[in-house]
């Protein structure tokens, strides 16, 4: 199974949700049912899915689900309170060889 993406929000409630949907898929293709149920217990808990974006807004939250043979699974979320600026020099032109309106 591949990961599958990520992003980027200012909302913790659309960071959890998106670690929830991408938990689902991972769950969705797990090969022994006593895994699965791992996933689905952690959905199903709507009060944990609460404390995750409380936890978020503190700073970070993460959830790590470990397989039967051993595989950890891992989704992290971070608060990003301020985006890093560009700080590298040099030749910025777009894929049209234009150097873009600042």
């Amino acid at each position: 199974m591949a990961a599958g993406y990520d992003i980027v929000t200012p909302y913790p409630g659309r960071a959890v949700t998106w670690m929830r949907n991408e938990v689902r898929l991972v769950a969705a293709g797990m090969f022994r049912e006593s895994d699965r149920a791992k996933a689905m217990a952690w959905l199903d808990d709507l009060t944990l899915a609460g404390a995750a974006v409380r936890e978020l807004r503190a700073g970070a939250y993460g959830f790590t689900l470990t397989t039967s043979f051993g595989t950890r699974w891992m989704w992290m979320a971070h608060r990003v309170s301020e985006l890093p600026h560009l700080t590298v020099t040099g030749d910025h032109r777009t894929p049209t060889k234009q150097m873009p309106i600042t």
